[in-house]
């Protein structure tokens, strides 16, 4: 019970730090009239508000790790690349910002997708495909977001300026992807964590 009240306070505790360095950076954005960027941290601070709620409802859970790389990846892109302008000022944030951010959502989704099908997955080729095929699938989407938000938005920074910063995203995603997988075989804590539904199963067992 103490490992569990402790868990959930180091969870507040990320949640109530990001929002209120999202809130921050949303309002730095909107002092400097950095509308189209402005938009995108509100979407993103909506995301992770959305997940919180979801979270709760559904009694998921995750790593505290994926939840502070998570929400540190979105800092990053909001503070960093968008309030500091670091997308248009350094060609090699983009780059990293891509492999980090698929990293980190990669290994969210994976945890996020065994608890919506309520199945852990532990055979070791599946793992190494759905990661592969997960990184893939988020980075492609991720572009058609991007391209659809110049499309719809005609924003004065575009966020596809070239047929080449998209293949190089497109190549930053899957090594995000990889190293997300090559993290999760490799550590015992994340292979190890129990998940919510198995917890329960648990619990029905001992009982019986």
């Amino acid at each position: 019970m103490l490992q569990l009240k402790q868990h959930f306070t180091k969870k507040l505790i990320i949640d109530l730090t990001f929002i209120l360095i999202q809130t921050a950076c949303i309002i730095g954005l909107l002092i400097t009239d950095n509308y189209d960027y402005m938009r995108m941290s509100i979407s993103n601070l909506i995301f992770w508000l959305v997940y919180i709620i979801l979270e709760f409802k559904l009694k998921w859970d995750i790593p505290l790790y994926i939840r502070i790389a998570v929400t540190l990846s979105i800092i990053t892109n909001d503070v960093l690349g968008e309030l500091i302008n670091l997308y248009v000022t350094s060609f090699l944030f983009d780059r990293v910002q891509h492999i980090f951010g698929t990293y980190s959502i990669t290994l969210w989704s994976f945890f996020i997708i065994q608890q919506f099908v309520q199945m852990k997955f532990i055979q070791k080729k599946l793992i190494i495909i759905f990661f592969i095929i997960l990184s893939t699938t988020l980075g492609t989407f991720y572009e058609i977001f991007e391209f659809l938000q110049d499309e719809l938005f005609k924003p004065v920074v575009k966020n596809q300026p070239s047929l080449l910063d998209t293949d190089l995203d497109l190549i930053s995603d899957v090594t995000g992807g990889i190293i997300a997988l090559i993290h999760y075989l490799s550590s015992e804590s994340l292979r190890s964590f129990r998940l919510p539904f198995e917890q329960k199963t648990f619990a029905n067992e001992i009982k019986r």
